[in-house]
């Protein structure tokens, strides 16, 4: 099976390390200088402090063609209008792994006759350009958008560190990442804390069942508490993580705000519900996204 990557973040960093274990692994990277250095050195995985060296071929994404039996998106939500040309054209089939809920709109004008999403849950730290340590183990979720699943069946059965799970309903997968996502990201980043701080710490904890009640309002949640329960469980098993969104805002980088709170406050303004909270937080990371950007 050879699966093309499209990303060299920390996300396609990880996907290719473990799926070359298996498979034939192209990563398409936004740089020629990343390509060249994993075509010569390989990537460097880290897991529970050991070094493993994978092979993995590596190239621009421009060179995007049909040649693989699955494509995987791995960009973050916000490069998406960039690529959709160069993905357009491929005749693979597709699985999008990106946070948030807007880029379900995007999907519906592509050709492919089989697109898959997918909801990531490992913890990935990038530490060059070719080497990621995994920080967190946990599975890789999967539904079908369009078609059928089994151009996915040979990744189902990936075992040990890096498994992957069917699910029957993509909305249902999607919904409870991104609450999980709009819960803990911002206010981590905002904050500062790793994910633990935020139900350790018994002001911040205040300011989380508040935020969450309101999230959940929003998206009009039937089962109240088991959200809150499973978004704090994550918080506990994440204790020592910072999110994604903390380190982009402290690497000065662009975050995903947009594609995560962006999105629930336009069903907010859809549904005519109160958002005050989640605008508020919206706008305190944006003005930290504005801090950081050096063209400002």
């Amino acid at each position: 099976m050879r699966i093309g990557i499209i990303g060299g973040g920390a996300v396609g960093l990880l996907f290719a390390s473990y799926l070359s274990d298996g498979y034939q692994v192209t990563l398409y990277t936004r740089t020629k200088e990343q390509a060249d250095v994993i075509n010569e050195e390989g990537i460097l995985l880290i897991r529970e402090n050991k070094k493993f060296y994978k092979k993995v071929s590596a190239m621009v994404s421009e060179n995007i063609g049909g040649r693989e039996d699955l494509l995987i998106v791995a960009v973050k939500q916000y490069h998406l209008d960039k690529l959709l040309p160069a993905i357009r054209e491929s005749p693979s089939p597709l699985l999008f792994i990106q946070n948030g809920y807007s880029h379900i709109q995007m999907l519906e004008e592509l050709p492919q006759r089989h697109i898959f999403l997918g909801v990531v849950e490992h913890g990935a730290l990038k530490h060059s350009e070719n080497s990621v340590e995994h920080t967190g183990e946990g599975v890789t979720k999967v539904a079908a958008y369009r078609g059928d699943l089994d151009p996915l069946q040979l990744l189902c059965v990936v075992v040990g560190k890096f498994p992957f799970v069917q699910c029957e309903d993509y909305r249902q997968m999607l919904l409870e990442k991104l609450i999980v996502n709009a819960v803990i990201n911002p206010l981590t980043g905002i904050l500062g804390i790793r994910n633990g701080e935020l139900v350790e710490n018994p002001y911040y904890y205040r300011l989380f069942k508040n935020y969450f009640s309101e999230i959940s309002t929003i998206l009009d949640l039937e089962s109240f508490h088991t959200y809150q329960e499973h978004v704090e469980q994550v918080c506990r098993t994440t204790a020592n993580n910072r999110s994604s969104l903390l380190k982009d805002l402290e690497n000065r980088r662009k975050t995903e705000i947009d594609a995560i709170l962006g999105y629930v406050i336009s069903v907010a303004k859809e549904k005519n519900k109160g958002h005050g909270l989640a605008s508020a937080v919206y706008w305190m990371v944006k003005g930290k996204e504005y801090q950081g950007d050096d063209r400002l």
